[in-house]
């Protein structure tokens, strides 16, 4: 718990999204209960809100999900002759997962009142169009994934790295859904967030944007993010979004490459596009013994992990580093 705590409170970008939310406060003068709670809800009510938002996401999205996977192929990388590494959930991945929650809640909330009360968002269903609706619903995929996969390469950046996404890439081969998803710092669910909503404007202020859209976007999105951490080889493409699994654990297996979710055109104009390698050799099969599967397997760990440690403690930790001089 020590652990959560401090990459939570002393943490500088913790301090900077919490210096830049506060000023942001003061210039549009909301307050701090009305961007927790822009509603005005009653404490029993948001927390009720509370659990039925955690409701839909692990019973519903989530659900479907796992009830789909036992009809998909596994990926390749799952079915060579050794297990994959799988990091073991510790008190700092529930502290994440808690706050995360919380964060998922409260843009749910803040999300639903500007889809609600805001004129830019056409909410009759007779005022549905084929550009307010299924065009919108494909742009906001598009602008996006134009926001977050440069974030995401940020996110990469050497001074930016250990204080927010390396944790999330703790976990080479993601296969528990929702909760190897939501398993980020709170910093970077915020700020993908952030960057969500400012899609929704952009395509408000562009094609026009019908409620219906929106709400599907939501609904793909998050079963997008589920598939992407699960070991299951879904692939769907149409008009130019390009999403399958295969390109995230690519990305989780080699950290510099495939930062967009759904649109894989972001990453070839970043020449940062990498096709799916299995990392399973042909031979690997017939070599496989009960004494080489004990032995541990660097080329299917992070670069920066001590092999030596997750062959004999079942977890991932730095490499001891040289020391100077």
């Amino acid at each position: 718990m020590r652990e959560a705590l401090e990459t939570l409170v002393l943490n500088p970008a913790s301090a900077l999204t919490a210096a830049v939310a506060y000023g942001l406060m003061l210039r549009s003068g909301a307050t701090f209960g009305s961007l927790l709670n822009p509603w005005g809800l009653s404490l029993p009510l948001w927390v009720a809100g509370y659990l039925a938002v955690r409701m839909a996401l692990l019973g519903f999205v989530d659900g479907f999900v796992w009830a789909l996977a036992p009809r998909l192929p596994a990926l390749p990388s799952r079915v060579g002759p050794k297990p994959v590494f799988q990091h073991k959930i510790n008190a700092t991945d529930v502290a994440y997962l808690v706050v995360n929650s919380t964060v998922e809640y409260v843009f749910a909330l803040q999300i639903s009142h500007l889809l609600w009360f805001a004129p830019l968002v056409v909410r009759a269903p007779t005022s549905l169009s084929l550009l307010n609706g299924p065009l919108a619903f494909w742009m906001l995929l598009v602008v996006d994934d134009m926001l977050y996969a440069p974030l995401h390469r940020a996110m990469h950046l050497q001074a930016v790295y250990r204080w927010v996404h390396k944790h999330h890439h703790r976990n080479t081969f993601p296969a528990r859904g929702y909760i190897d998803a939501a398993n980020e710092h709170p910093v970077e669910q915020i700020a993908a967030l952030c960057l969500h909503w400012v899609a929704v404007h952009v395509v408000a202020h562009t094609a026009g944007l019908h409620v219906a859209a929106v709400l599907a976007h939501f609904g793909v999105k998050a079963l997008g993010a589920c598939f992407n951490h699960t070991g299951y080889d879904v692939q769907l493409r149409f008009c130019g979004i390009e999403y399958s699994v295969r390109a995230h654990e690519t990305h989780h297996r080699k950290p510099n490459t495939n930062f967009a979710q759904y649109v894989m055109f972001w990453d070839k104009l970043m020449g940062t596009y990498k096709e799916y390698e299995s990392g399973v050799k042909a031979s690997a099969a017939a070599a496989a013994t009960p004494a080489n599967l004990s032995k541990p397997d660097a080329t299917r760990l992070p670069a920066w992990a001590d092999p030596a440690v997750e062959a004999r403690e079942g977890r991932v930790t730095e490499r001891p580093q040289p020391r100077a001089g």
